[in-house]
């Protein structure tokens, strides 16, 4: 990527964002810097910016956000020359901890790790970091941590991997470096998978009851554990619940959506989604919906996961108001 300004990656760093975000953005900036980003965005939206060049710039600003949230580095200990415990104080040999080792190439620690840890280290990066990675693993393990991603993200990946050029070792060291980090960050900071477990439990139990059990049992939890029902509420309706939704009720639900928020959200969807979407379709928006998809082209995986979140809220807004037939 040729050397850019730092107003022109700020300005990378807008495009890259939904409009209404980059416009909060701007909003929240003093006049003359919003202007001058303002003018630098329009010269992206007006020429054809490379993608690389966006996750680039973007990537470049994870690194420095996780610099600053990075803890400071423990203080060494001061040597005291002149004393030795007691005898009886000292650990055997094999209780003392050892330090960690810290591998000198990052990139020989990243091939070192098994496809489920690359897949969990690659979580929440963008598809051209994570097609440089696999581009540079030795195939029968990019396969394997390929297999371990979202359909979604596979596909997006897949794509990039098939006009990927040769990229910097500086590049693949920097981005190395910096998911090794975020895999001790992760794993120092252990989340209650436990609790995610329990919610996720909780939610395939309560989709086998009927429309009215359902919404006693979600009343009783939203009275007595306001945070469980939240949690179970976002795991019980899903995008794939499309595919159990009666045509008649579909035609309803596809009348709430506009089609670029729908074209976005099928962005990699299941084949069998998009057609019984489109069987529910009169052909003027069939045809629309095909023209939307094509315009957008490539579109970040958050975006479509915001994208599929008004689908789903939608989803369950009607179901909860009785308006929707499901196919058991």
């Amino acid at each position: 990527m040729a050397t850019r300004t730092g107003i022109e990656k700020a300005a990378l760093l807008l495009y890259s964002l939904p409009p209404e975000a980059a416009d909060k953005v701007l909003a929240a900036l003093g006049q003359p810097r919003s202007e001058r980003l303002r003018t630098e965005l329009g010269k992206l939206r007006q020429q054809e910016t490379p993608p690389h060049e966006v996750d680039e710039v973007v990537r470049e600003f994870e690194e420095l956000l996780r610099q600053v949230d990075a803890p400071p580095p423990a203080p060494l200990p001061r040597p005291v020359a002149a004393y030795r415990p007691p005898a009886e104080e000292k650990k055997p040999p094999s209780e003392e901890p050892e330090p960690p080792s810290t591998p000198s190439d990052p990139v020989e620690e990243l091939h070192s790790l098994s496809p489920e840890m690359l897949a969990v280290a690659l979580q929440g990066e963008q598809a051209h970091t994570i097609a440089l990675v696999l581009n540079d693993l030795p195939p029968e393990k990019a396969g394997e941590t390929l297999q371990r991603l979202t359909p979604e993200m596979r596909c997006e990946v897949s794509v990039r991997l098939s006009r990927l050029s040769n990229s910097s070792p500086e590049l693949l060291t920097r981005i190395a470096r910096a998911l090794i980090q975020k895999r001790h960050t992760t794993a120092s900071k252990r989340t209650d998978t436990s609790a995610d477990a329990k919610y996720k439990k909780m939610a395939s139990m309560l989709r086998s009851l009927d429309e009215a059990e359902l919404m006693e049992v979600l009343n009783t939890l939203e009275e007595h554990e306001p945070e469980t029902a939240r949690r179970v509420k976002e795991l019980l309706w899903r995008f794939e619940d499309l595919l159990r939704i009666h045509d008649r009720s579909l035609q309803k639900l596809l009348a709430e959506i506009d089609s670029k928020t729908l074209s976005v959200a099928l962005k990699g969807a299941n084949e069998a989604i998009i057609e019984k979407l489109m069987a529910n379709m009169s052909k003027r928006a069939c045809e629309t919906l095909k023209e939307e998809m094509e315009f957008v082209g490539m579109v970040p995986l958050p975006q479509v996961r915001q994208a599929q979140k008004v689908v789903v809220d939608a989803i369950q807004r009607l179901d909860q108001a009785g308006e929707l037939m499901m196919i058991e």
